[in-house]
């Protein structure tokens, strides 16, 4: 199967939300690009706002490959245009191209839209990001970094993750990354034809691959990484501070737009208001805590309420992870 091929075809309707006339024309353009649906457009565009802010004098363009964004989603997406005085190209996607390949809870058919992205771009490089990911400080930097003939640039991931991925995949000598900033030379990727490859290798065994994207470019494009340092994907975690991070990765549950967040030990002194700072600068300002989705975010929450000595909503929380597991787990077995 080719599925760069398919990826054109996936393009069900393209957008240009575009902001007021820029002031700064003669600028080389920056071009950034997401892969979301509806659940992650509010942490989208917050992450959207925060590089904004800290990059005002960059030339900013935004990609955003979606499938299922509500009209309201779309309106704000265009207020946030109009207010950053950017470009955001929204992909209308249909997930043709991804029917047979795995997703999970927590990895619905949109983590594999990056693999579009360098199919459709005609520039030199193009910076993908995770939509919960904010920006801390301004990343015109990254841009500058020499790819020489490596296909993307990435930040190696935590231990002991990265070893134990390694080790499941059969990688020796291979420094584990972690996807949700790649830094992608597009003429390289092409070339060496990546999508095809990683795909092709995920669908022949998905079983393989706990991380569905993330494992599969680890075993496509070993040797053909720029490793980056880690303050260009700081994954948070309960003791971290403020050590010169550029891109904040919300990576842990719970999220800082949850109901459990101010509950959890992800929430500390430097990184508990973060991410709702940048929120209330953009069109998704007042946006009230999400309630848990799905049973994985269920159980977390009760877990944080137990934790907090909130026993009866607690156990409540915890009797609907038990319920709502067992119905997730027996309508995948129906199918």
């Amino acid at each position: 199967m080719l599925y760069d091929k398919l990826f054109i075809e996936a393009i069900d309707e393209r957008s240009l939300f575009a902001g007021r006339e820029r002031t700064i024309p003669d600028l080389e353009e920056i071009h950034i690009g997401y892969g979301i649906d509806d659940n992650y457009v509010r942490c989208m565009g917050t992450s959207i706002a925060s590089i904004c802010l800290n990059n005002r004098e960059s030339n900013l363009v935004f990609h955003v490959l979606a499938s299922g964004l509500k009209s309201e989603s779309m309106m704000k997406l265009e207020q946030l245009a109009y207010d950053f005085n950017i470009n955001i190209h929204v992909y209308a996607i249909n997930n043709r191209a991804f029917s047979q390949l795995p997703v999970q809870v927590h990895f619905p058919a949109s983590i594999y839209y990056r693999f579009i992205l360098p199919a459709i771009l005609s520039v030199p490089k193009v910076l993908y990001l995770d939509a919960d990911i904010i920006c801390l400080r301004n990343i015109q930097a990254l841009f500058t970094v020499d790819l020489e003939d490596r296909v993307v640039a990435a930040v190696p991931d935590l231990e002991p993750l990265a070893s134990k991925r390694n080790s499941i995949l059969g990688l020796d000598k291979h420094t584990y990354f972690n996807s949700g900033v790649l830094l992608i030379d597009i003429n390289n990727w092409n070339s060496y034809d990546v999508a095809n490859k990683a795909l092709a290798l995920l669908a022949q065994d998905p079983q393989k691959f706990r991380y569905p994207d993330q494992d599969v470019l680890n075993v496509t494009l070993t040797g053909k990484v720029q490793y980056l340092g880690r303050e260009w994907n700081q994954i948070n975690t309960p003791q971290m501070v403020d050590d010169g991070i550029q891109l904040l990765h919300f990576a842990a549950h719970p999220k800082p737009w949850s109901i459990a967040w101010n509950l959890s030990d992800l929430c500390n002194d430097f990184t508990g208001n973060i991410y709702s700072k940048y929120e209330n600068l953009s069109p998704w300002k007042n946006s009230q805590p999400t309630l848990p989705q799905n049973y994985k975010e269920i159980k977390n929450y009760a877990r944080c309420l137990l934790k907090a000595s909130e026993y009866k909503e607690g156990l409540y929380w915890y009797g609907r992870y038990i319920k709502t597991k067992i119905t997730t787990k027996l309508a995948g077995n129906s199918k």
